[in-house]
């Protein structure tokens, strides 16, 4: 990304983006993965909990990854349509 779009993403990120998160079933989800997460916790030994957090680190880069190139991908498509 741009140095431009990237502070445009980070303000989407911030300001915009929590606006569409206040759904009840964007809560719902969230408080189960964080159920879920407390319950392998306590399901696994030490070094299964370094794996599972190691995984949880990798799924969310990956999912960040994923935000960013949805960014640019509405970007390109909104100008496009002007």
């Amino acid at each position: 990304m741009t140095e431009p779009m990237q502070i445009l993403f980070e303000y989407a990120k911030e300001e915009r983006l929590p606006s569409y998160l206040s759904s009840p079933e964007y809560r719902e989800v969230s408080h189960l993965t964080d159920r879920l997460s407390r319950r392998l916790q306590g399901l696994l030994p030490n070094d299964g909990w370094d794996t599972v957090a190691k995984y949880q680190d990798a799924a969310a880069d990956l999912h960040s990854l994923e935000l960013e190139a949805m960014f640019q991908a509405a970007f390109a498509l909104a100008g496009e349509l002007r």
